[in-house]
């Protein structure tokens, strides 16, 4: 048989049977308390404990939220300050890649000018050369030409025709050297005078006819050869006029470096006849003994 009462350290459970039922009650002390609003003040009693941990730990996380927030936010911006690092970089690449790209065009194109023009300079080159040689074979020509009409008597004897003009070369008489001076008496002993050159014809004339001076042998200028004709500048330094008293007319066919006035004695010119026509006249002293070249019209 089960007892009715129940005691464990002073409390003491007691079950009371009435017309309506049972009621549960704990004795605490001298006092007997009904069990179930007991069991529901404890459960309250823990539902608010739970509700008061769970609102600070809402709490905590959110104080936890902001703090994070910042950082996260930064980091969100240098992820995308480096993707935008990465686009310019990949623009920046692709300009320089055409920049290379236009700079090795113009470069070839430079090339390729650069090759025409150096091609066009020998064309010209080679046609300027076509072009005196021409002029030269027209001189020969024009001699043989000549030789045919001194046969006809149209020049004394001694003396050479090229053109329409005698000339006399003073390397066929015994004594060919003498200074400007003298030789322009020799001339005009002959009735001619010293050679007055007034066109390229005439200069084109004497490179075929004169003998010619090989240069390769020594420098031309360490040779006390060379040839009278009739031009001076004896009355005005650097003012160069023919017997004529025509003054000379453009450039002249000096040697490159001539006329120097070397020693500032240097008054009168002569022909030096080497490979280049348009490089034969050169300044000397007046005083030095050369050949000279005679001219005058045919009979």
């Amino acid at each position: 048989m089960i007892p009715h009462d129940f005691s464990t350290d002073g409390n003491s459970l007691h079950h009371n049977t009435g017309n309506k039922g049972s009621v549960r009650t704990i004795r605490v002390g001298s006092r007997s308390l009904p069990l179930y609003p007991l069991v529901i003040l404890c459960l309250g009693l823990l539902n608010t404990i739970l509700l008061l941990t769970a609102i600070v730990i809402g709490i905590y996380c959110g104080q936890a939220s902001e703090v994070s927030a910042p950082d996260q936010i930064t980091v969100q911006a240098l992820i995308v300050e480096v993707k935008q690092l990465q686009v310019m970089q990949t623009d920046a690449i692709k300009a320089r890649e055409e920049a290379q790209q236009a700079l090795k065009e113009e470069l070839v194109r430079h090339q390729q000018l650069k090759l025409q023009l150096e091609q066009n300079k020998t064309l010209s080159d080679s046609l300027q050369k076509q072009l005196e040689t021409l002029h030269i074979e027209k001189a020969t020509l024009q001699s043989d030409t000549s030789g045919t009409e001194e046969s006809c008597g149209r020049c004394l004897p001694g003396w050479f025709l090229a053109n329409t003009t005698c000339y006399f070369h003073s390397r066929s008489t015994s004594d060919p050297l003498k200074n400007w001076h003298d030789s322009r008496e020799d001339c005009i002993a002959r009735e001619a005078n010293l050679t007055v050159i007034d066109s390229w014809e005439e200069q084109l004339n004497l490179f075929e006819n004169l003998p010619r001076l090989d240069p390769s042998i020594r420098p031309w200028w360490s040779k006390p050869g060379g040839v009278w004709f009739g031009l001076t500048d004896i009355h005005s330094e650097g003012n160069w006029v023919w017997l004529n008293n025509e003054t000379l007319q453009g450039e002249g066919y000096w040697i490159p470096g001539e006329p120097n006035n070397y020693g500032q004695r240097e008054d009168c010119a002569a022909l030096m006849i080497m490979r280049n026509p348009r490089a034969a006249w050169f300044d000397a002293d007046c005083k030095g003994d050369k050949e000279w070249l005679c001219e005058m019209e045919p009979n």
